[in-house]
């Protein structure tokens, strides 16, 4: 056989072979040094924001996450991504350049001290930065979005302070003014003395309840919260049961009633006492 008839095939051959290798033609590698060394300014100014300690702090590092993930992001569009990656390097920079709407949303709401809109910016924030995060570790890169997590945590943390101080302090001050109340009522001295106390003394511990229940909870703190409120309302419960059966006037029932009363306050008391509101705990009255 002739050597021509190879002729074409071989420069095809040789041509599909430089394209691969310069750029029809990106290799993954080369797409990944570069797109790290693009995203190092931000990540470096990023590891410079340090943990906000009030709302207007929060706002600040907030803008900085907002501004440095579009920067990084506008960054990523401009390198030449690998052929067959495309769509895989597109989901990376979506999902990095979801993050800035959070932390933009969270500047906003700090810089308007909405403890609400705040909690829930920062935790969809955080969401957003975790997920660009792995998403851009699976693709292997090793700063991109993947330097976004620990600054990102490091905001989390301190909105989550700041808003647990002021739940803190608005959850203590319901409890002393609650306690007030309890302490004024006179105290039982007959059966049915009880049962008109409680009549008067439920409903206090029920309000403050659900003033509780419409503060806003620290963020990473919901589920402690509704373990907190859920033992409280084990005890309203059992103080419902303790009302009808003095009103019946079964002692029987009442003291049933009461050393369960007893066991369920303790846990509440305890529950109440470690989140740092002894007002509502061991110092309350409920």
């Amino acid at each position: 056989m002739s050597a021509w008839r190879f002729g074409p095939f071989v420069s095809a051959l040789a041509l599909a072979a430089g394209l691969a290798a310069c750029g029809g033609g990106v290799s993954k590698s080369g797409y990944v040094s570069k797109a790290d060394v693009a995203c190092g300014p931000g990540n470096a100014s990023l590891g410079a924001v340090a943990k906000p300690s009030n709302l207007p702090e929060l706002a600040t590092a907030a803008g900085t996450v907002a501004t440095t993930v579009d920067a990084q992001a506008g960054a990523l569009r401009a390198i030449k991504a690998p052929g067959d990656d495309k769509a895989a390097v597109a989901d990376v920079i979506g999902a990095l350049a979801e993050v800035a709407a959070p932390a933009r949303a969270l500047q906003d709401a700090a810089g308007k001290s909405d403890d609400a809109a705040t909690a829930r910016a920062i935790n969809d924030l955080k969401a957003k930065a975790d997920a660009a995060s792995t998403r851009a570790s699976t693709y292997g890169l090793a700063a991109c979005a993947v330097g976004l997590k620990a600054p990102v945590a490091t905001v989390f943390d301190g909105g989550k302070t700041v808003i647990k101080a002021a739940y803190v302090a608005r959850a203590d001050s319901l409890c002393t003014a609650a306690n007030k109340k309890a302490e004024g009522l006179a105290a039982p001295t007959s059966l049915a003395s009880f049962s008109r106390f409680l009549v008067a003394y439920i409903p206090i511990e029920e309000k403050l309840l659900n003033d509780i229940k419409a503060l806003v909870a620290p963020p990473g703190d919901e589920a402690t919260i509704a373990d907190i409120v859920a033992a409280q309302d084990k005890v309203i419960a059992n103080d419902k049961d303790t009302q009808a059966a003095a009103q019946k006037g079964s002692t029987a029932q009442v003291d049933k009633f009461d050393d369960l009363n007893t066991m369920l306050i303790t846990q509440a008391h305890a529950k109440f006492d470690t989140y740092g509101l002894r007002n509502c705990g061991t110092l309350g009255n409920f």
